[in-house]
């Protein structure tokens, strides 16, 4: 008896183990079926355990011009003889979208391939709910284990608007289109409909890192100020006990760490703390699109923990943000996320 509940042990710990992996994120873009060229960027971040998936959904896309986003609540399974995620668009928890518009929902249904260091989630995605008529489509989500000197660059947007409910009215926001110089003309002639702008044939990446490594050599370098370490509060660093997220972590060659932290989204106010190794170095700084930059140095010999806690939600929950790192000549992109509940982290490992 006691022979079989090792087995029994064994295996639902293997099971757990080998649903973990899927956990992390995932990125890359989905299409409307028939129509391959028009991509929708979406990414996927995962928390797989045993056959329960839980996690948050980011679409970005254009409407008229302009470039929105929608973060959505997931929950789904996970079949490990298949190796099939189904993933489905519970609620919207943030988004910058406008009043009169109305997302549909989706499930991305997804199977998981290695081909030599790439790893893949492929699939099909229809709509979550049948009265939004979402349509259906392709999905292709990637990530790529790290490895030096390697550059990928995420999709071009596209301009499209699947996430979009068709039964809605869209605002005309297009420009008039140019009459031509004919006086005697009555009859309009038969013209291309201008109310979706043409759709830029691109190229899509299949190769999307949870941690993305980017080549930044172009990208300036400023000297910043190195500021002294603020003393941490006594217990516990004057801040409120929440559960800490590690959402990556990122082995490292050389000592000293760069970090830059910017506003992932809409920037509307959000407001955090950073804590690296239990002590604050940016209280109650402001996200943005100009960074919070960090000189931060790792000790060798344990995991040395970078932690993100929000002072505020910003006007649209919760508070996310983009964080790029330089450690020596590599580069690295990761996104992380808090709220009043949860601090995201980032564990640097000194090899």
């Amino acid at each position: 008896m006691m022979k079989y509940l090792l087995i029994f042990a064994f295996l639902f710990s293997s099971s757990t183990l080998f649903a973990q992996k899927f956990s992390g994120q995932w990125s890359g873009s989905f299409d409307a079926l028939g129509d391959s060229s028009d991509r929708t960027e979406y990414f996927l971040e995962l928390e797989v355990n045993g056959s329960k998936v839980e996690g948050t959904s980011t679409t970005y896309f254009i409407i008229s011009g302009k470039r929105f986003y929608t973060i959505c609540q997931i929950t789904g399974t996970f079949d490990p003889k298949s190796k099939t995620i189904v993933s489905t668009e519970v609620s919207n928890i943030k988004s910058n979208t406008p009043e009169w518009f109305r997302d549909c929902f989706q499930v991305h249904t997804l199977t998981y391939f290695r081909q030599g260091d790439k790893e893949v989630l492929e699939g099909i995605w229809k709509g979550a709910r049948k009265e939004d008529n979402c349509g259906s489509g392709a999905t292709l989500l990637s990530r790529k284990q790290l490895a030096k000197n390697i550059v990928t660059i995420p999709p071009a947007p596209a301009n499209n608007t699947v996430r979009m409910n068709p039964n809605l009215p869209k605002p005309n926001t297009q420009k008039p289109v140019a009459k031509p110089n004919n006086n005697t003309v009555k009859t309009q002639p038969k013209q291309t409909p201008v109310t979706k702008p043409p759709v830029k044939k691109v190229t899509v990446v299949k190769k999307q890192p949870s941690i993305t490594k980017v080549d930044n050599k172009n990208e300036t370098q400023n000297k910043v100020e190195i500021k002294p370490i603020i003393p941490a509060p006594k217990l516990p660093n004057g801040l409120e006990r929440r559960d800490n997220k590690v959402y990556e972590t990122i082995p490292i060659m050389e000592e000293e760490i760069t970090v830059n932290l910017y506003d992932n989204a809409e920037i509307d106010g959000d407001i955090i703390t950073v804590l690296f190794n239990g002590e604050v170095v940016a209280l109650q700084k402001t996200l943005s699109d100009k960074p919070i930059t960090l000189k931060l140095k790792a000790i060798r010999g344990k995991d040395n923990t970078l932690t993100m806690y929000a002072e505020n939600q910003g006007k649209i929950p919760p508070n996310t943000a983009i964080m790029r790192v330089q450690s020596g000549g590599d580069y690295y992109k990761v996104f992380l996320s808090a709220d009043d509940k949860k601090n995201g982290s980032v564990v640097f490992r000194l090899k």
